[in-house]
């Protein structure tokens, strides 16, 4: 009969033994198209088609695939204790060549943004955006100036001082100047502004990525999956075929 201080002890090691156990919950079998990329908890697992089921403990796993030339496959899955096997399919949508270059008429870089090119979406977002604020902001001076020259200019033919007229005469001409160059400072925004609008649709259809398929290259690295701020904090398990994957 295990004394009052060894007691303490051995329930500790049991409760340790328990927790420490691998505790799978779930067969998670994941299909997808042949070739596509698949991440669970951002750890890369190769490419479709699997070895096989992995085993996984109840929680919550962040699932990822892509394709090139595919919109990217994102899901959260939640794995339930009393569900023993699960099945998810993933389907991979084809990017549309029509949707990336009409999406520039809107916005200069949504095709970009749509295609998976936040980079570059977001030059022509700036483009488009400052040539048109430029336009706005000097077409409002453009107007007022206009404004000031039209009075100035019926000042200029109403004066009959000559004094008069020769200030009425160079306050318009200056004014008529100012007007002109904001004319110009608005068209050169509109130009911007329209250039990104076309540059962007070209770039949508010249780089309008090709649908492909086939098996990839398979990764080497089969080391622990990390967890994401979705995870159970507790060491899960995972079997791949006959890999083992911790995360």
């Amino acid at each position: 009969m295990p004394s009052r201080i060894t007691q303490p002890l051995l329930i500790a090691v049991a409760m340790a033994t328990v927790l420490s156990a691998p505790a799978f919950a779930t067969t998670l079998e994941i299909t997808g198209p042949r070739g596509a990329s698949l991440e669970i908890n951002g750890r890369d697992l190769g490419f479709f088609p699997l070895d096989g089921p992995l085993e996984l403990e109840a929680g919550f796993y962040l699932i990822r695939s892509e394709l090139p030339g595919h919109l990217a496959y994102v899901n959260e899955l939640e794995l339930l204790t009393d569900v023993t096997w699960q099945r998810l399919t993933v389907r991979l949508v084809p990017l549309s060549r029509k949707t990336a270059w009409t999406s520039n008429l809107l916005l200069a870089g949504l095709g970009q943004h749509y295609l998976g090119k936040p980079v570059r979406g977001y030059i022509y977002n700036a483009a488009e955006a400052g040539g048109l604020l430029v336009a706005l902001f000097a077409e409002l001076e453009r107007s007022n100036l206009r404004k000031d020259y039209l009075e100035l200019q019926d000042l200029y033919d109403e004066s009959i001082n000559a004094e008069e007229i020769a200030r009425f005469r160079e306050a318009a001409d200056q004014a008529y100047s100012d007007m002109k160059d904001k004319e110009d400072l608005r068209n050169t925004g509109l130009i911007v502004a329209g250039s990104a609008i076309v540059i962007s649709i070209i770039d949508a259809l010249v780089f309008f990525p090709a649908v492909e398929s086939g098996a990839g290259p398979v990764p080497v690295d089969h080391g622990a999956l990390e967890q994401g701020p979705w995870s159970d904090p507790d060491p899960l398990t995972a079997v791949h075929a006959a890999v083992r994957l911790e995360f």
